[in-house]
């Protein structure tokens, strides 16, 4: 069983991004360091990877909003990098010359529309029948986090449905065992 000491959690609104921009589709976080809120978390500090799950996502747009369009999935995405176990399909071109890609996909949102005229009020974040799952990421609490909303294709979303919003998600945590980083171990090889 993965220890609970491993385990965190991570609230984001958009209105606290690191310039304080008012339209939600591409924002940046300064996470800098765990060691600032957590000094005794050396442990995650060191850490060059970790699992990272979306677990709750909420964006102040009604899913009959006309401003929605044929947008039907909301992906949240990680700017700047790319998962190692992440994958999605792209359209052939001549400069695309196979349909899977790695992909920085980390979690993905229904909008409630079924296309361009019906809407499904039935759900807003996500179906009874599907929950985001981890994806594999560099250590999340070093550095910039950006974050980019974009729709089912991958393009970012249109000012008409991110400016002057807002969203908060919760993102799920785990950090993998490393007897690397056991501080109790190489406390005990240091004494003996």
């Amino acid at each position: 069983m993965k220890a609970i000491q491993n385990y965190y959690y991570l609230y984001i609104n958009s209105d606290d991004n690191n310039i304080g921009a008012t339209n939600c589709k591409n924002i940046n976080f300064n996470m800098d360091s765990i060691l600032q809120s957590a000094p005794n978390r050396q442990y995650i500090e060191n850490q060059a990877y970790c699992y990272v799950r979306l677990c709750y996502f909420a964006m102040d747009i009604s899913p009959d909003d006309t401003n929605i369009g044929t947008t039907t999935t909301i992906q949240l995405r990680v700017g700047g990098t790319i998962f190692p176990n992440t994958f999605e399909t792209s359209p052939l071109s001549a400069t695309n010359q196979f349909n899977l890609g790695s992909s920085n996909i980390l979690g993905i949102i229904p909008s409630g529309r079924q296309d361009a005229t019906d809407f499904n009020n039935i759900y807003l974040y996500s179906n009874v029948d599907y929950d985001n799952t981890y994806v594999v990421m560099g250590n999340i609490f070093k550095g910039q986090l950006n974050l980019q909303l974009t729709d089912q294709d991958g393009t970012l979303l249109a000012d008409t449905l991110t400016n002057n919003k807002s969203y908060n998600i919760k993102l799920e945590l785990y950090f993998p065992e490393d007897d690397n980083f056991n501080i109790d171990n190489n406390i005990n090889k240091l004494i003996n």
